[in-house]
């Protein structure tokens, strides 16, 4: 078998600096826009993917 890995180290969240990160969209509370945010299964805390750099298939 084939074990293909990424080369990134996974992401962190902000807060709690944990790896338990998921990738939603979700609509920006002021521009009505739909925007990529991770969330923290940890501590909860969710920001803009952009905000935290990379591209959105680095976290699926």
């Amino acid at each position: 078998m084939n074990d293909v890995r990424p080369n990134n180290a996974p992401a962190l969240c902000i807060k709690c600096k944990g790896t338990a990160l998921i990738l939603s969209k979700a609509l920006h509370p002021d521009r009505g826009e739909s925007q990529w945010r991770l969330t923290c299964l940890d501590c909860r805390v969710a920001w803009p993917q952009d905000q935290h750099g990379g591209d959105a298939d680095e976290y699926l």
